[in-house]
């Protein structure tokens, strides 16, 4: 967390050689591995090699602790990031690496039955993967159900993702919000809604409501900067388009930055500041917020989309994070 992850990785390295069975710090290598593989992303074959050392530890952990929700939860999101290409691509192994996924979080679920965010995990894989690749609609109802019978927004965002493609989003969450007014989770998916229709304006105005009401949820402006960044690729390099979508994207980080998010988040933000810095034409101060970057954190994400949250909260605290795999602006 303070960003010496070499220091980290030998320590626990150290620790497990010393006492195999220490659960917790097998997840704790766990997270470092993947902490490590988000941080190299342009080395595939390496990402894959720390993927599937981290998931060995997180088996282990498991073996060790089977009674603790913590580690499939966690192993979930590793088994994730092992089965999205396979799934991307339509590889022979994907049925098999998203039956590994879907097994993860049904494992937490029974552990933890009332889980919500396992359940609405399994709603969207379920109910976003095709058939033949592992995703079954009958599976992703029955959890959307039964969200629906434990958590009214939980259920609401269980819905939305099964909803017909040409369902209007912004007017399902407005809906919502009316019932649920000043939710910030509501508030979070109406301004995603937003984004998605391009009303940029209004999903600010959501982002800055569910921020007031739960300062936890900055990463919001994340979001909103990988919306821009996205929009300055449609656009074209050196379009006024381009140029305006790269400015508001900036914005948006150093917004993100002013909500002083724990350090290897502060890392991966300078990190997309640098890319729109270099973009605008500012190539010393982009070098100097990349250096400023590799400085707090050598191993900060090089990836589009934020970080797993999970990677950074305590190790015995079990995650009430959630972040949609599939969908656009997270």
């Amino acid at each position: 967390m303070q960003g010496k992850v070499d220091d980290a990785k030998a320590m626990l390295e150290g620790a497990i050689r010393q006492n195999p069975r220490d659960a917790m710090a097998q997840y704790e290598l766990a997270r470092t591995l993947v902490h490590i593989a988000l941080g190299d992303m342009r080395n595939f074959g390496k990402l894959t090699e720390r993927l599937d050392e981290a998931q060995q530890s997180m088996a282990r952990a498991e073996r060790i602790d089977p009674s603790n929700v913590i580690y499939p939860f966690f192993d979930g999101h590793i088994a994730l990031l092992q089965a999205y290409p396979s799934w991307m691509q339509d590889r022979p192994d994907a049925r098999e690496k998203i039956g590994r996924l879907c097994g993860a979080f049904e494992l937490a679920l029974k552990l933890k039955p009332d889980y919500r965010q396992a359940k609405l995990y399994l709603v969207e894989i379920y109910g976003t993967v095709p058939e033949n690749q592992g995703g079954d609609k009958t599976k992703a109802e029955k959890y959307a159900k039964e969200l629906e019978e434990m958590d009214a927004v939980f259920g609401a965002k269980a819905r939305s993702i099964l909803v017909p493609d040409e369902a209007n989003n912004v007017d399902y969450w407005q809906k919502v919000l009316n019932d649920h007014e000043g939710n910030a989770d509501v508030l979070e998916e109406l301004g995603k809604a937003y984004l998605r229709a391009d009303r940029v304006d209004d999903a600010v105005g959501c982002f800055d409501k569910a921020v007031k009401i739960d300062p936890g949820k900055a990463i919001l402006f994340m979001d909103l900067s990988i919306y821009h960044t996205w929009s300055a690729m449609r656009a074209g390099q050196g379009s006024e388009q381009f140029r305006s979508a790269v400015a508001a994207g900036d914005a948006a980080v150093t917004r993100y930055l002013e909500c002083t998010p724990v350090l290897p988040m502060r890392a991966y933000a300078l990190g997309v500041q640098y890319k729109y810095r270099l973009h605008s034409g500012h190539k010393r101060q982009a070098d100097e917020l990349l250096k400023q970057a590799e400085g707090l954190d050598r191993y900060f994400s090089r990836a589009t989309g934020a970080p797993d949250p999970d990677l950074f909260i305590p190790p015995d605290a079990i995650s009430y994070n959630h972040r949609y795999f599939f969908r656009p602006i997270q």
